[in-house]
């Protein structure tokens, strides 16, 4: 089952906010902004790919994958300089 954009943008403002307030995850994140836009999104599919053979959740991965988005992305960086 497809999660509903509605749920898919909640689980991505969440991801943002967790990320903002996590010294360690925003280094993390942070690093993306470092690689080409190729790079991230590689990094991203892999992560993504990574997540699933793990069995974590579809919603939450789908709504991870959106960072691959350069629009997105730099959304998500705008918010966490807030």
């Amino acid at each position: 089952m497809n999660p509903t954009p509605d749920i898919t943008l909640d689980n991505l403002t969440r991801i943002v906010q967790v990320i903002k307030h996590d010294r360690k995850l925003r280094h993390w994140f942070d690093s993306f902004s470092k690689q080409t836009v190729s790079e991230r999104k590689n990094a991203i599919a892999t992560m993504a790919h990574q997540m699933t053979a793990q069995g974590e959740d579809p919603g939450f991965i789908t709504s991870f994958q959106l960072l691959a988005d350069t629009n997105v992305f730099e959304a998500a960086c705008l918010a966490l300089q807030e």
